[in-house]
């Protein structure tokens, strides 16, 4: 009870910290949360007693890569579920194909896994199983936010407001507490690296006996039976026992006289320092060996290297070109909003998102406070702790490279990777804050940056975690809105096209448009379909959105029959669109697996080929064309054909496209037809190429004023076409009269009904 008395806040700070991660593993539904989906399966398959997985880079699995983690933390998790039927597994890890992993600005698809009740309160089979893990992770977790609060202490015993604080924003860290109430052996690592560093550090102060020193070994060997990061705990301790037997700052082992000889008189030797470096930095190797060398000799007879990280990299993925350091700068910016907090798949950022800069304001502040601090206390006799100050420093260095060595053969840029030098850098952040502040000051910036920290954490599961993975409020609807577009296609008998909205009628390159759909169930579907809404142009995609329907929360298998959905997609039109013509509207179903298309059909029962819901009118800048050979027809005031180009000596059996400009003069109220024809002396039309303008994609009525268009049309050479001089004959005429634009003069007097384009010389096949 005591000590209870004495630490009592501490004792509210653990309290709410477990309180939040909690509600963070509430909030987070099962899978979601970074590689969980990974993390688990590895813990299954030593649960059903099936022993370490063999990693295969040819072989697909439901752990990837991280079966080829240190096995501590899974073996653990496998003991505290192991009395679990997970048999239902693979019906909830059923995989989202559209799952925006790693894209925190994409709209929806957050999702990784599709979810249904089979994960609901009250728990089981594997749900509880996933549970149970995260309450053990969460637990883990408490330790290293206690460790963190005892080595402040330990380093500023009368100062315990900075030992609050580290540990205050520990605990507080969203992006702690999203890992530690999950499925992830980080947990376990971080705990280990923060109970030796602790271990460390009271031994540079109090000294350490062969036991402790055994039992350090012990802790680190742990370490690096969870994580291969942990591995940087092995030289830390050399270089605590370096700083140990050769600092100042502590009862040397050499005393040195002033006249550079000993208490003897005679000259010193550091061989006595180093036989007692080496003899306690065996004590410390040797268990390390012993609990966790068979795991790295194991990996050498299977993958030819202790680590297994080649094996990793081939399931994980290397970089195709090693990262520069300009690179890895630009990363950095996904690594500090990924330590902060970046929930889900690595794709769910906090709200709102100024408090990212807000952030970088603190921790800029901290740095500048820390150096101000250590300036103020650099006098050596009168502060004794900067052995230890180095020896954290070194952790969260040796931490750091690691980082950047494995991201450079991998992408892996993520600030959570360093949480095994938490606590150090919890306690250099409320050093920088706090250090350099006055008694009372300082207590009134720790409750600041407690209270902003405890308000983040308490924010995050309801601001960003839960939203993103709700179904839409009203996904159902009662009825299609009266001022919808009917659209009334059925697709292979399950579902219908009801209806649709689009929040837009015309486009610029960039804009974002939203098209709604209106679905209808016609019977319970037993395939997941896919939902594909796409905007295309004139030869070019202008942007597509495929998913499950509200934005893969609610997939068709699992529609109720009769019931109507509201299915939004948002997509962003190609910043690099261009002209000519409209942008169009197509969607519809088809299945992810096979690619495959139901067939559609029309509510005339008519095959609907390809189904285009509307047209958008695209704002482009009038596009620059320059003309091989250039004209100057007007058609009837509507129509101006200002160029053309083709070539002008051709041969029987040629494949021959004539690319006309076209220029429209004003509004069109019909879809006339293009018209080139090749005509012999006698005026016969040896070879014509009718159409469209644009193969029908951007018909005559839609041109706008002013635009200009270029459209190719191929004509046929016959193969017996005889050699000689032909002319070149275009224009416009009505499909359905066949009434063809008059050519006028200046004057506007009509001189024909045809243009004539240019001579053509037809020789025999070279």
């Amino acid at each position: 009870m005591s000590i209870i008395r004495r630490h009592w806040i501490a004792m509210i700070v653990l309290c709410l910290f477990v309180g939040l991660g909690a509600l963070y593993s509430i909030a987070t539904p099962i899978f979601e949360a970074s590689d969980e989906l990974n993390h688990y399966p590895f813990v299954q398959t030593l649960a059903q007693g099936n022993g370490l997985p063999v990693q295969r880079p040819d072989e697909a699995t439901l752990w990837d890569q991280e079966g080829s983690q240190p096995p501590l933390y899974y073996g653990l998790a496998a003991i505290v579920t192991a009395w679990i039927d997970t048999s239902d597994m693979p019906q909830l890890l059923d995989l989202n194909p559209h799952a925006e992993r790693g894209v925190p600005l994409a709209p929806d698809n957050k999702n990784m896994v599709i979810h249904d009740r089979g994960e609901q309160f009250p728990w089981h089979g594997t749900a509880l199983a996933v549970h149970l893990i995260r309450v053990f992770s969460l637990l883990l977790a408490a330790g290293t936010v206690l460790c963190t609060y005892l080595l402040a202490l330990e380093l500023f015993p009368n100062r315990p407001v900075i030992a609050l604080t580290a540990m205050a924003v520990n605990a507080f860290l969203p992006m702690f507490l999203f890992i530690s109430a999950s499925v992830n052996n980080d947990t376990l690592v971080v705990l280990l690296s923060s109970v030796t560093l602790l271990f460390l550090v009271r031994m540079l102060r109090r000294g350490a006996s062969p036991v402790t020193l055994l039992a350090l070994g012990v802790v680190i060997g742990l370490a690096c039976l969870s994580k291969l990061s942990a591995l940087g705990l092995i030289p830390l301790a050399g270089l605590a026992l370096v700083l140990r037997y050769f600092s100042r700052q502590w009862p040397p082992t050499l005393r040195t006289m002033p006249d550079g000889q000993d208490s003897d008189g005679g000259k010193q030797s550091l061989w006595p320092a180093v036989w007692r470096w080496a003899r306690d930095y065996m004590l410390v190797l040797l268990p390390v060996i012993v609990v966790a060398g068979w795991w790295y000799w194991r990996n050498w007879q299977l993958y030819g290297d202790p680590t297994g990280l080649n094996a990793m990299l081939e399931i994980a993925g290397r970089r195709a070109v090693t990262p520069g350091w300009r690179q890895l700068l630009g990363e950095f910016q996904g690594f500090r909003i990924n330590f902060w907090g970046l929930f889900g798949g690595v794709n769910i950022l906090m709200r709102p998102t100024w408090i990212y800069p807000l952030l970088d304001l603190l921790t800029v502040a901290a740095v500048i406070g820390l150096v101000v601090w250590a300036w103020r206390v650099w006098r050596p006799q009168r502060f004794d702790q900067w052995p230890a100050l180095t020896l954290i420093a070194a952790w969260i260095a040796i931490v750091f490279v690691a980082l950047i060595r494995w991201t450079s053969s991998t992408m892996a840029s993520q600030g959570r990777l360093i949480f095994p030098a938490i606590s150090g850098i919890c306690l250099f952040l409320a050093l920088g804050w706090l250090g350099w502040l006055s008694p009372r000051r300082q207590q009134y910036a720790a409750l600041g940056v407690g209270g902003l920290m405890l308000a983040l954490a308490l924010a995050a599961p309801f601001a960003a975690i839960r939203p993103a993975y709700a179904r839409p409020a009203d996904l159902i609807a009662a009825s299609v809105p009266a001022d919808a577009h009917r659209f009334d296609v059925d697709y292979g008998g399950d579902a219908r096209l009801l209806a649709f909205e689009v929040d837009k009628e015309r486009v610029q390159p960039g804009d974002e448009v939203t098209i709604t759909l209106y679905w209808q169930a016609l019977r319970p579907i037993t395939d997941t379909y896919s939902v594909y809404v796409q905007v295309f142009g004139w030869q070019q995609d202008l942007g597509q959105h495929d998913s499950y329907p509200a934005g893969g929360a609610y997939p068709t298998d699992l529609w109720a029959p009769g019931q109507i959905i509201r299915d939004r997609h948002q997509i962003t039109i190609a910043p690099d669109a261009k002209g000519p013509g409209p942008a169009w509207i197509s969607a519809g179903l088809y299945r992810f697996d096979t690619m495959e298309r139901p067939e559609a059909v029309d509510s005339a029962g008519q095959p609907v080929v390809f189904p285009v819901l509307a047209k958008l009118a695209l704002d482009v800048p009038t596009m620059t064309w320059q003309p091989t050979y250039p004209l100057d027809a007007n058609l009837d005031n509507h129509v101006k054909l200002i160029g053309f180009d083709a070539e002008q000596n051709v041969h029987p059996g040629q494949e021959w496209p004539v690319t006309l400009y076209w220029q429209s003069m004003g509004p069109l109220d019909k879809n006339y037809t293009v018209f080139v024809h090749l005509v012999d002396a006698t005026g016969a039309t040896i070879a014509q190429a009718d159409g469209p303008p644009l193969q029908e994609f951007y018909p005559t009525s839609a041109w706008a004023s002013g635009e200009i268009l270029n459209d190719t049309h191929t004509v046929a050479l016959p193969d017996d076409i005889a050699p000689g001089q032909y002319r070149l004959f275009v224009g416009l005429y009505d499909p359905v009269s066949g009434y063809r634009l008059p050519v006028l003069d200046e004057a506007g007097n009509m001189q024909d009904n045809q243009v004539f384009v240019t001579g053509v010389d037809v020789t025999s096949v070279p």
